[in-house]
């Protein structure tokens, strides 16, 4: 290149020092900003990619690595091969000999591949002639981008597969221009790194990889007469990397629609049925709401509207080479939308494979003003902090507020699924189609029928029938719009998996269910826990082994005016009964035993006074009781008991539990079936004196 920027140096150009100086700061910024809230849930933008990444590299750290890695959301044979998981290597092993979290892990493998691209620009900048300190512009003015800030954080591949590529066009540029065997091989290291890592990020960097390859391979075409061998070896370093790299990509996308295509579940995801989608069509290209939402995530999310002002007004003051950089790496940056317009326009994530190129515009640009001879030094020092603090300005404005805001908890059904499904048990999902939100956090591998095949019952047949006899522990059905689950499909699959027709979880994100004999174990091992969003349900009185040992009570020859409305049911072990608890008319009723109201129409409160007699606890010879619980359930048509409370009780060591007790249920409502008031002898089933009793029962 004759004409570089190099060659527009001036010689009277300010300290260098400056340069450092910004570069450093602008270093020390971007590594705080992308180490907040380090801790932090990854549920913040575009989690569904990071779910998917993270559910690989979860499997990976506890099973092992293999080239058909885990991705067990469809069922046998428990993968269906996304990108080449190098990303997922690194995170799994590196937090494996750290002993670190996977997601902070996560988050420090994408950082270090974003700072181990910058020497890589750094030296790209050199290729295109810019002096040593002007280059640090262009590597801080990538540092500076919101897209990076934000995404080179993130539990993806998208840094990795920049860092693969952009080393790729420096070390291949080098191996042509320099004619040098060692940087060639290396350039096809990288190649076969970024195609394999994600194809889509290496393509846009093919195109500038022909234009930076072709000055330097025309000098050795004019000169092939004098040095043949030398012609040879160019054409050999500008060509194979390139085509190794795609051959590669190709070979590892053949692979893996091999993989998938075995699973009539997985099958959606080839490159056959998703081509459409990633390459999108000649109509959105040349669509006007198309560009507009470009220019929108450009601005807000890659290089903001003031700082492309700014850099507007600069190029009018600059030496025409610099200006020549700049439209040709904007150019470069609009080859992404062009070539993929489909996943540019609905992922902004995409923007970390080619914003590298306008950024790298913007930092020519700069430095064509800071050695701008008419400008004085503080104009130009200005022009430099005014853009960088735009760029810092709309990361605060975009991304910034993710580290910030308070992040959606993992679903409490997911925390449910972990303790109460063995570890080499499968759950069968319904309703998320293959969002593998539930899946990670509940670190079990899981059946998920995609949305709209629900009904293909002999589908489901073909993917079972490769599982071990009585591997499904459970179904999870999320009851929304894409799936109306009817009590005939249910009872269908639960009659067929050997599991209660009724859910023992309740929550937004799904109903679980389970069977019978790991109800009483599940029940056990959550009690006196809370799972955000979860209600949990006892099963039908049937299932309860204390069933057999409550008597029934006639409770229309009983007084009991604490009670409103009064008991249609009363059932104990030990009895109900009318009478005094120190000094105070009560319902006796030890545990364990149940009353049974029917709500009056309308009804939206229950007021409630419970408790245990003084002298069940009091010192004085005798064991004392080691507590109750107390329960309140609403009785579902199909047997199921729905909890509305949960209290345990155990005022010997506990002086807040003694005396009588109050619950107030307000939020709960309205009441429209029979509502269950139940004592238990507690968390150990243990009945000495356990003398429990109701002083009020309002129902209104």
């Amino acid at each position: 290149m004759s004409d570089s920027p190099a060659k527009s140096v001036s010689l009277r150009a300010p300290s260098s020092g400056w340069l450092i100086a910004i570069f450093a700061g602008m270093l020390v910024t971007a590594l705080w900003l992308l180490t907040r809230a380090w801790h932090a849930s990854i549920l913040d933008r575009y989690e569904f990619r990071q779910l998917q990444t993270a559910v690989s590299a979860y499997w990976m750290k506890v099973d092992g690595y293999r080239l058909d890695y885990e991705f067990p959301i469809f069922g046998p044979p428990w993968s269906a091969p996304l990108e080449f998981p190098i990303y997922q290597w690194v995170v799994a092993t590196v937090s494996r000999i750290l002993g670190t979290g996977l997601e902070p892990t996560a988050r420090g493998v994408s950082v270090a591949f974003f700072l181990a691209t910058l020497p890589a620009v750094y030296g790209l900048a050199g290729l295109l002639g810019l002096a040593p300190s002007r280059r640090l512009l262009v590597v801080s003015a990538v540092l500076a981008s919101p897209t990076y800030l934000f995404y080179g954080r993130t539990f993806m591949i998208e840094t990795t597969a920049l860092c693969f590529s952009t080393w790729f066009l420096y070390t291949t540029v080098r191996a042509v221009r320099d004619d040098r065997w060692l940087l060639a091989g290396l350039a096809v290291g990288f190649a076969l790194l970024a195609g394999l890592t994600k194809i889509t990020t290496f393509a846009v960097f093919l195109s500038p990889a022909a234009l930076l390859i072709w000055p330097h391979w025309r000098s050795g075409w004019i000169t092939r007469a004098r040095s043949p061998a030398a012609f040879r070896r160019a054409t050999l370093f500008a060509v194979v990397p390139v085509l190794l790299g795609i051959a590669t990509a190709l070979w590892w996308v053949r692979h893996g629609n091999g993989v998938k295509a075995t699973n009539p579940f997985s099958g959606f995801l080839t490159s056959q049925a998703m081509a459409q989608n990633n390459v999108g069509t000649w109509s959105q290209r040349f669509s006007v709401e198309y560009w507009r939402q470009h220019w929108g995530n450009i601005s807000q999310m890659v290089l903001g509207e003031a700082p492309i002002a700014l850099l507007l007004f600069c190029a009018a003051l600059v030496p025409s080479s610099f200006r020549r950089v700049a439209a040709g790496s904007a150019v470069f940056f609009l080859s992404g939308p062009l070539l993929f317009p489909s996943l540019y326009f609905t992922h902004d994530y995409y923007y970390c494979a080619n914003a590298v190129f306008v950024l790298a515009g913007a930092g020519f640009l700069l430095a064509g003003i800071w050695d701008a001879p008419h400008l004085p030094r503080i104009a130009r020092l200005l022009a430099v902090v005014v853009f960088l603090g735009g760029q810092l300005l709309l990361f605060n404005r975009s991304y910034a507020g993710y580290a910030q805001r308070v992040l959606p908890a993992p679903p409490g059904i997911a925390a449910v699924i972990r303790e109460t499904v063995p570890t080499d048990g499968v759950v069968l999902v319904y309703g998320w189609d293959w969002n593998t939100l539930v899946p990670y956090y509940a670190q079990r591998r899981v059946v998920m029928v995609p949305l709209g095949r629900a009904p293909e019952t002999k589908v489901l047949d073909e993917v079972l029938a490769r599982l071990p006899p009585g591997s499904i522990k459970a179904m999870l059905i999320r009851n929304d719009e894409n799936l109306r689950a009817t009590p005939d499909f249910i009872r269908e699959r639960t009659n067929r998996f050997n599991l209660v027709a009724v859910p023992v979880a309740t929550s937004a994100d799904g109903d679980l269910y389970l069977a019978e004999d790991r109800i009483p174990d599940v029940l056990a091992r959550v009690r006196g826990r809370t799972f955000a969003g979860v209600i949990f349900n006892a099963p039908p009185s049937t299932a309860d082994p204390d069933e057999i040992l409550l008597r029934e009570v006639d409770a229309t020859a009983l007084a009991l005016p604490l009670l409103s409305p009064h008991p249609v049911r009363v059932r104990g072990r030990y009895g109900v009964s009318a009478g005094l608890s120190d000094g105070r008319p009560t319902v006796m009723a030890n545990a364990t035993s149940e009353l049974e109201f029917i709500p009056p129409a309308g009804a939206t409160q229950i007021e409630a006074e419970m408790g245990l007699v003084d002298a069940s606890y009091a010192k004085g010879g005798g064991d004392g009781t080691d507590g109750i619980s107390v329960e309140i359930y609403e009785l579902q048509p199909n047997g199921l008991r729905h909890m509305l409370y949960h209290r345990d009780l155990d005022p010997a060591h506990n002086p807040a539990d003694r005396g009588p007790q109050a619950i107030s249920l307000r939020q709960e409502g309205p009441f429209t079936r029979r509502l269950i008031f139940r004592i238990t002898p507690g968390l150990h089933a243990n009945y000495t004196n356990d003398w429990a009793y109701w002083s009020r029962i309002t129902i209104r």
